[in-house]
């Protein structure tokens, strides 16, 4: 008799267990929607910020790796990268040449060239999507700043004049986000070391890491007297790679 109460015990948890895991999950799909914008839904705002940032993140990733280029022109390959000189000179026993004397302004300029048609871009698909959504979108065509900072990249969106209307209007007459990288402090290093070649004819790398202890300084001697220079931030990992040809002596002709 004991044996038959404690089964049918066992079954009636059971079975409030099974109408249980069914009222959870009715009330998991008809507040579906609900719930995946409380936990995944960005605001339009917050996902041009995004498409922002990924467009400079790609542009840094080139301009580090390519001496400050989206496009090297004066380049030496490297490791199957086009790496720009910032200071060059095709004769022998001649100091090199700055190529490129304001590289801040250099770069910037370059981030705002490549960065402009993927935000206008990523624009147009973000109206066309909150047009779908039922939202009245209204903007313009911004003008891209990009500026270099101690410890960021600084990019605004200059008259986009964004206006996004549903329940209630919001209105976003420029727009502004940030990357972080440390890429401004290894921009003045590497002008620096070029602005020596320019004067001297080389550039001793060890001062340059004793003055700024989370500094690397490689220097990387090619074929034709050219030096890939890699300069790294030990802490955050950033790099930025360029390449100078100054002062070369002919190979057959050192020693003599």
């Amino acid at each position: 008799m004991e044996k038959g109460s404690n089964k049918k015990a066992q079954i009636a948890i059971f079975v409030i267990l099974a109408i249980a895991v069914m009222i959870i999950l009715i009330l998991l799909f008809t507040f579906r929607q609900k719930f995946t914008f409380i936990t995944t839904s960005e605001t339009p705002v917050e996902q041009i910020k995004k498409c922002i940032r990924d467009a400079t993140e790609q542009g840094l990733t080139l301009i580090s790796a390519q001496g400050g280029s989206i496009e090297p022109q004066n380049f030496i390959l490297y490791e199957g990268n086009k790496v720009d000189y910032l200071c060059y000179t095709e004769e022998d026993y001649k100091e090199c040449i700055m190529q490129k004397p304001l590289l801040k302004q250099t770069i910037e300029q370059e981030l705002e060239t490549y960065t402009q048609p993927k935000i206008n871009n990523c624009l147009t698909s973000l109206k066309s999507s909150l047009q779908d959504k039922g939202y009245q979108v209204s903007l313009e065509q911004p003008e891209t700043t990009i500026e270099l900072f101690p410890n960021n990249i600084q990019i605004i969106l200059n008259n986009l004049n964004l206006q996004i209307t549903k329940d209630k209007t919001e209105s976003y007459p420029t727009l502004k986000t940030d990357v972080n990288t440390k890429l401004y402090d290894l921009v003045i290093i590497a002008s620096s070391i070029s602005n020596w070649e320019a004067k001297y004819g080389d550039a001793e790398i060890m001062n340059y890491m004793l003055h700024y202890p989370k500094l690397k300084v490689e220097k990387k001697p090619q074929d034709e007297g050219t030096n890939i220079y890699i300069l790294t931030n030990t802490e955050t990992q950033d790099k930025f790679l360029f390449a100078s040809r100054s002062m070369v002596i002919p190979v057959g002709l050192i020693g003599e």
